[in-house]
């Protein structure tokens, strides 16, 4: 992100904490969900393919598994495993659907969302 010049800015100008904010702001009013995982998951050391993790990486590119072999870039391979643990985390209900629209456990929204579903059997839901 930092590469991009104007994002940059605004990130280095507010603070990280700052940008966090603006991100769950964002969500809120789009009825979106903002999901945050553990800063010490080790998103580019564990393999995707088996789920290995490379405890001796260093900040390198490139790496291979010592477990299944597949050659891996390092961002790409963080990137697949950010998603798939954000799945996990919605799936372990820190996050609800209720009518189409996203609910947030944490805190209320100071937006209220405009998706209302007029009965049960329009959302998917019979009783």
């Amino acid at each position: 992100m930092l590469k991009n010049g104007r994002l940059a800015g605004v990130i280095s100008d507010a603070g990280f904490g700052d940008f966090i904010g603006m991100l769950e702001y964002k969500c809120t009013w789009y009825g979106r969900t903002l999901v945050k995982v553990d800063r010490f998951f080790p998103s580019s050391k564990l393999c995707c393919i088996c789920h290995v993790q490379n405890v001796e990486l260093q900040w390198q590119d490139r790496w291979q598994c010592p477990n299944c072999q597949t050659d891996h870039q390092r961002d790409e391979n963080a990137v697949v495993n950010l998603f798939v643990e954000g799945l996990r985390i919605l799936a372990e209900g820190r996050s609800v659907i209720a009518c189409g629209d996203t609910v947030r456990l944490e805190r209320k929204p100071k937006h209220m969302s405009a998706k209302q579903e007029t009965s049960l059997e329009t959302c998917g839901h019979v009783a």
